[in-house]
């Protein structure tokens, strides 16, 4: 008969071998889906390679076969090739990270990224703030802005020009009622004085008149400094408006020329995507 101690040293190695057979298993479908990494990587089935590393892999072997970028490396560098492949007229033009660049549509002047390619995902998208002035120019935005800015420019013009003869006008009467008050003044005795007080007081009534108007004129020609500043100012927006219309313009013909349309390019990019995805696939 057996001891309890006997039964206890017994369960242990039991359990002891139960666990080296669980870990023997582990490693062993560990080191199948590593395998399976490696020959997908080799084979460039790309939608393995996605599928295992990022679905399959524990997050301690993603990070530490990923610790230098291999892995990132790895499929940026395959991205790109089947963009150049694909869109030969793309250009990488900026690597924001190991898995994200930024890639123009064509040369051109003022070129600019318009696309991000995110390796991780795989995505490659048109960049938020591209795409506002995309839809900016289609739907005639630039052309309300800047002709409303045109606008304040005129409006801006005229105004001056208007500000400074109405500015000469109300001066000269200005000057004319000051004068007559002046005359006034010199003639008031104390026979007089009452009707020459009253005199002045309607003259003076006219003076705070005009020069009230003058004082909602002055602003217009008053500081000439700060309305250089603002004619600038309204110019320099002009420019900016105009330019980022051209450039967005440019683009739209390339995309054009290229692809069809903005709706035909989102399509050929998710289309690219699946491809890029099934590559290699039997």
């Amino acid at each position: 008969m057996e001891t309890p101690e006997k039964q206890e040293e017994l369960q242990t190695e039991t359990s002891f071998d139960s666990v080296k057979e669980s870990a023997s298993d582990v490693l062993g479908g560990l080191m199948g889906q590593i395998k399976r990494l490696e020959e997908a990587m080799k084979l460039e089935h790309m939608g393995d390679v996605y599928q295992i590393y990022w679905n399959e892999l524990p997050a301690s072997i993603q990070q530490s076969s990923n610790a230098n970028h291999e892995i990132d490396n790895f499929l940026t560098s395959k991205l790109d090739q089947e963009i150049q492949r694909t869109f030969p007229f793309m250009i990488m033009c900026d690597v924001v990270s190991p898995i994200l660049m930024n890639y123009q549509i064509g040369s051109y002047y003022r070129e600019r990224a318009v696309l991000q390619v995110d390796a991780t995902q795989p995505t490659i998208k048109i960049l938020p703030e591209i795409r506002d002035q995309w839809e900016k120019v289609m739907k005639g935005e630039y052309k309300e802005q800047l002709s409303e800015l045109e606008n304040q420019q005129d409006d801006f013009d005229a105004k001056t020009i208007a500000a400074q003869s109405e500015l000469r006008e109300l001066n000269g009467k200005i000057a004319h009622q000051e004068k007559l008050k002046a005359e006034l003044e010199e003639t008031k005795s104390f026979m007089n004085r009452k009707k020459i007080e009253e005199e002045i007081e309607v003259i003076d009534d006219k003076l705070r008149e005009l020069k009230q108007q003058r004082s909602q004129w002055t602003p217009f020609v008053g500081d000439q400094l700060s309305g250089e500043s603002q004619k600038i100012e309204l110019a320099n927006r002009i420019a900016s408006l105009s330019l980022e219309q051209a450039i967005a313009l440019k683009e739209l013909r390339l995309i054009k020329k290229r692809f069809g349309g903005l709706e035909e390019m989102d399509a050929a990019l998710e289309i690219f995507i699946k491809d890029f995805l099934n590559k290699g696939a039997e």
